[in-house]
């Protein structure tokens, strides 16, 4: 069977089977003759003749043997495509290009994302630099339609998947926007190709930051996607706000001129179009104004002392105020028609962009808003009526807090009546705002006065419809954790006298048959901070809720036993129901502690036997690691017990790294140690072996490095002299992960090293805690660690983070500590040290027991320095 057949009954066939015999068909040639497999696949990608799902299915097979998104795997994929014939690779190429000549549409697509895929490897290299001449001339006016189109198309999936951080990229940024720009103008008489142009441009803006900064480049940018604002089609329109909304995300220092004489006209003029997409995305990027705005205020707060020269603020919402919020307010009016109807509406974009602006010009906000809520609350019509509950709830965050508990005490009585209206939105809507208002300014709830009343609402909401009941639940949640904070360690709290309303609803909300709109999670997690905030008098619910939820844990195992559940939707159905009850046990053995270990043996059977009868990769094992956690950490020692009959599973779980359950494992390894604290030791030489293979293999995923790094630190911490043993190898992998330099500038990479960085720091921080008591052990690796925490004195994302620094400069006091007999005084004489202390000292933003972490350290210097 030649390979299009073989792609004709893997895409197209009715009969499984034959489709499964295909597709490993197919696989069995990709192995056994790469290039070979590659050319076939080309050549029906470019054979007219042929069916348009099988030149598709070609062409979609190429590009996913050239990229991943895995890292790993792609740089694997990438260096394979490099060690290929020269001939090979430019057949590939030469034909993906000819092929986005088709006049096929689908086949083209198929075909841009191939030239993206190759572009992807070979453009960095500067291996392909003809490529941008090619789609360049491809956009030129007089060229059809459909090459234009599929020729920008391949460009924006090009930028999409780039580097825009690599020379060799960048330098291809004329090319790309000389074609976009083509596309993109007004003089341009086909829609289609435009509106692909502005996709391509916002895929593009970041490679185009040399352009955007000179002026004539930028105004002519600017002048293209301004006009598409304008042109006659709905789509386009939409493409170009969102484009707009990208570009003062990325070039806010540029826009003043730009807001002066076009952007605020034609925002406005845009959010009061009929069509939605169009009122939507100008919305959008006025949220786009404030999130910027927002996050300068937060970046000139952090540099108050010093600021860059470039961070300011033109405040263009604020200059804006008073032609953009009577139009948000007038957009919350242009709800869903269906309450059923959850699709992304203009009322929901404008709602968003209000707290925004709420946030982002505080008081300014308040008197427009009141004024239209005063205008709308009691209207008959109940667009009206959940319009202005909207707008209320959405400037609770921003305005001064003292102003807005005078306002909630006056709307608050009002906004619960709405409570009891027919209408099934503005009920969904006061329960969201009654619970902004517990969330945000619970002080305005008088306790004594209003909480009643809150808590009567609350009930009925939630026996109401799905949503309202959801947002009950929430609100109810807000409450819970603003009003008891301290009740654990009380006899009773505010809340106290409400439990035996609320509880017994919030059961049977969890024995709903379905989850529709989230309900009966939300009654589970409601149920959760019950417990959690609970006092010593309301430890009878909470024994109740325990008892409720063992029941019904019961049932599921039940079900899975008798084999019933067969369908993929039923099982995950079942799951995310016992996800819900194990989260809510896991609440349960936190809240009751050490006490816990009276039923324990019953709860770790059950947990156990939920982990037998799992099939492979259940998401539901997460979970259950999790509720033994909290066992473990709950009845500490005692755990021990548990481990010869769990050992196999955590095992079996550490060793499936591709899971999401291994994280969870390694964290349970980390909860276990500490409760076992000496008790772990008989354990540790097999866990160390697992996480060490882990941490040296090549394909694991990077995510769980990291947690192995922390992981061998906590394991330190707990069996102190008995790490020994692991000391060097750890030492030396430490030493290695300090060193890790980023591939690339991608902030997906830089977050990685950073929290590889940190990891370094927590396992330093376990060893040095761990060993103590054994300087000796210790010495030799005492430089190797100052190194370090020089360097995280030195980088400012890792200073930044409050974390970081209580930990570095600990970590500076327990040395000085060790070392009383001033063998590291060299060290402590270092200016950074000093430095790092004091910084970490005097920051107002850091809480006061990072601060007396500091004053600890620098007492520790003092006496390294006699």
């Amino acid at each position: 069977m030649d390979v299009s057949n073989l792609l004709e009954n893997a895409i197209l066939s009715s009969d499984p089977g034959e489709r499964g015999r295909a597709e490993a068909e197919l696989l069995r040639l990709s192995e056994q003759s790469w290039g070979a497999y590659l050319l076939s696949m080309v050549e029906v990608l470019s054979n007219e003749t042929k069916r348009t799902e099988v030149r598709i299915l070609a062409g979609l097979s190429l590009k996913n043997q050239l990229v991943s998104k895995d890292p790993v795997k792609k740089q694997q994929l990438a260096e394979r495509w490099v060690q290929q014939d020269n001939d090979l690779k430019q057949k590939i190429k030469d034909t993906a290009l000819q092929t986005l000549l088709t006049r096929d549409e689908r086949v083209a697509n198929a075909a841009a994302q191939l030239v993206a895929a190759v572009a992807d490897i070979e453009l960095p290299l500067g291996t392909w630099n003809e490529l941008m001449h090619i789609i360049v001339d491809n956009t030129k006016a007089d060229k059809p339609v459909n090459v234009k189109r599929a020729s920008l198309l391949a460009i924006g999936y090009v930028c999409e998947s780039a580097d825009a951080t690599n020379p060799a990229v960048v330098a291809q940024a004329n090319g790309i926007l000389i074609a976009i720009v083509q596309g993109a103008q007004s003089s341009e008489p086909s829609t289609v190709v435009r509106k692909t142009a502005i996709n391509a441009l916002v895929n593009s803006l970041e490679f185009i930051a040399g352009n955007f900064e000179r002026e004539g480049e930028r105004n002519y940018i600017m002048q293209v996607v301004c006009e598409a604002t304008t042109a006659s089609d709905p789509e386009l329109q939409a493409l170009a706000f969102g484009a707009l909304a990208k570009i003062m995300s990325l070039y806010y220092q540029y826009m003043g001129i730009y807001m002066e004489k076009a952007l605020y006209g034609l925002t406005v003029s845009g959010m009061q179009s009929s069509d939605d997409r169009v009122a939507c995305m100008a919305v959008e990027f006025w949220s786009t104004v404030c999130e910027e705005e927002l996050e300068i205020a937060i970046q000139l707060e952090e540099y108050k002392d010093q600021p860059p020269s470039d961070l300011v603020s033109y405040n263009f919402a604020l200059v804006a105020i008073t032609d953009v919020l009577p139009t948000l307010l007038s957009l919350l009016l242009r709800q869903n028609e269906d309450p059923e109807d959850d699709d992304w509406s203009v009322a929901m974009a404008a709602g968003a962009c209000l707290q925004l602006f709420a946030q982002n010009t505080t008081n300014y906000v308040v008197q427009p808003v009141l004024q239209f809520v005063e205008a709308n609350l009691n209207q008959p019509n109940w667009r009206n009526k959940e319009a202005a509950v909207m707008a209320f709830g959405s400037i609770l965050d921003g305005p001064d807090r003292s102003e807005l508990t005078v306002l909630i005490g006056q709307a608050l009585r009002p906004i619960l009546a709405l409570m009891k209206d027919e209408s099934l939105q503005v009920k969904e809507t006061v329960a969201w705002c009654v619970g902004r208002i517990a969330d945000m300014v619970v002080e305005a709830i008088d306790v004594n006065t209003m909480l009643p009343e809150v808590i009567q609402a609350l009930a009925a909401g939630l026996q109401d419809h799905p949503k309202v009941s959801t947002n009950c639940c929430w609100t109810l949640i807000n409450l819970v954790e603003q009003l008891c904070v301290d009740a654990k360690d009380s006899p009773s709290s505010i809340m106290s006298q409400y439990y035996p309303m609320v509880v017994p609803i919030l059961i049977q909300n969890t024995n709903l048959p379905d989850n529709e709109h989230s309900a009966r999670t939300s009654a589970y997690e409601a149920l959760s901070t019950l417990v959690l905030y609970s006092s010593a008098n309301d430890m009878q619910m909470v024994n109740q809720i325990a008892s409720e939820s063992l029941a019904k844990l019961d049932q599921t195992i039940s079900v899975l036993m008798q084999g019933t559940v067969v369908s993929g939707e039923e099982k995950a159905v079942l799951q995310e129901l016992q996800a819900n009850i194990l989260s809510l046990l896991t609440n349960v053995v936190r809240r009751i502690g050490g006490d816990i270990a009276a039923v324990s043996d019953q709860l770790m059977e059950k947990f156990l036997r939920l982990l037998q009868i799992q099939e492979p990769n259940s998401i539901i094992e997460e979970d259950i690691f999790i509720a033994i956690s909290s066992i473990a950490s709950a009845i500490d020692v005692q755990f021990e017990k548990y481990m010869p009959s769990f050992l196999t599973f955590l095992t079996k779980a550490l060793e499936n790294t591709d899971s999401p359950v291994c994280d969870a494992a390694i964290g349970l390894v980390v909860d276990i140690s500490h409760s076992l604290g000496n008790a772990f030791i008989p354990y540790c030489q097999g866990f160390m072996a697992i996480l060490g293979n882990t941490l040296s293999s090549q394909n694991v995923r990077r995510e769980l490095r990291p947690l192995i790094l922390s992981c061998f630190g906590d394991i330190a911490s707990s069996i102190g002299a008995e790490f020994i043993q692991y000391l060097q190898v750890v030492m030396n992998i430490c030493s290695s992960a300090q060193q890790l330099e980023p591939e690339d500038a991608s902030l997906e990479t830089e977050d990685y090293i950073l929290s590889v960085k940190e990891a370094v720091l927590d396992t330093y921080v376990g060893i040095v805690t761990g060993l103590h008591d054994y300087p000796d052990a210790l010495q030799p690796y005492t430089l190797q660690i100052a190194t370090f925490l020089m360097q995280v004195y030195h980088n400012q994302a890792m200073c930044s983070s409050e974390s970081v620094c209580r930990s570095a400069v600990g970590l500076l006091g327990d040395l000085a500590q060790i070392f009383s007999d001033g063998r590291l005084r060299e060290l402590y004489q270092q200016d950074w040290v000093g430095e790092f202390i004091k910084k970490t000292r005097t920051n107002q933003r850091f809480s006061q027991g990072t601060r007396d972490t500091a004053r600890w350290a620098r007492e520790q210097q003092k006496l390294q320095l006699q």
